[in-house]
C-alpha cells in the first residue's frame, strides 16, 4: 500500500503595536467614568473614526486612533519557541489552490 504523508505544526503568534495614550476628556461623546467602559466605547468606535471622514478630534488624538488601528505589530511571543500542536496526516494533493489545507485533502489524521 502506497500512501502520501505529511506532519503539520500549528504554532501561536502573539503580535502588538506601540502603546498609544488616549485621554476621555477627548471624546466629548464618551459618557462613561470607568476604563472598562471607556475600552468598550473605543472598540464601538475606533472603525469608524479611522476610516471615516470624520475630524472631530485634535491631531494628536486622531493620530493615536489611527496608530492604534494600523499601526505596526510586532511579535512579543511565539509558541513555537517553547510547543507546538500539529497532526500527522494521510490524503492526498490536490491541485486546488487551497492555503488553508496547504493543497492537501487529509484522509485521516493523528494529533501530535
Amino acid at each position: 500500500m502506497k500512501s502520501q504523508f505529511r506532519k503539520t505544526e500549528y504554532y501561536y503568534s502573539h503580535n502588538a503595536n506601540q502603546p498609544v495614550e488616549l485621554d476621555s476628556t477627548n471624546f466629548p461623546d464618551f459618557k462613561g467614568e470607568t476604563e472598562e467602559e471607556f475600552l468598550q466605547y473605543v472598540f464601538d468606535n475606533l472603525d469608524e473614526w479611522v476610516d471615516g471622514d470624520d475630524s472631530t478630534f485634535d491631531e494628536e488624538t486622531q493620530d493615536a486612533l489611527y496608530e492604534l488601528q494600523n499601526g505596526e505589530m510586532k511579535e512579543y511571543w511565539g509558541s513555537y519557541r517553547n510547543f507546538f500542536e500539529g497532526d500527522l496526516q494521510i490524503g492526498k494533493e490536490t491541485l486546488d489552490d487551497n492555503y488553508k489545507s496547504g493543497n492537501f485533502e487529509v484522509v485521516h489524521s493523528i494529533s501530535i
